[in-house]
């Protein structure tokens, strides 16, 4: 999953319905949302597992899956092979993030 993803499926979760309201919900601003929505920024660490707890899902994965992202734009394959291999040693199956990874 991609920062997009996890930002739509929180609005889905606690019935959003507008950007604005999930920046409220999430304690950022707008703008924020609007970067992450434009792929100018992925979420950092701490926003991450705030969004783990918020959609109830392992917060190493959905770290890995943003750093992934994050060093994907960056060019970096040896970040994003550290980042699957981080999740998988959590336990979590490398097949999750063939969407994050391609």
């Amino acid at each position: 999953m991609k920062t997009c993803d996890f930002l739509d499926a929180v609005k889905a979760s606690y019935l959003l319905t507008s950007d604005y309201q999930l920046a409220k919900k999430l304690s950022i601003s707008q703008c924020s949302i609007t970067n992450y929505r434009k792929g100018r920024t992925a979420m950092d660490n701490d926003l991450a597992v705030k969004v783990s707890e918020l959609l109830d899902l392992d917060a190493l994965y959905v770290v890995a899956c943003v750093n992934i992202e994050r060093e994907q734009k960056a060019g970096n394959d040896m970040m994003v092979k550290f980042w699957i291999g981080c999740a998988t040693q959590g336990g979590l199956d490398p097949a999750i993030f063939a969407t994050s990874a391609a």
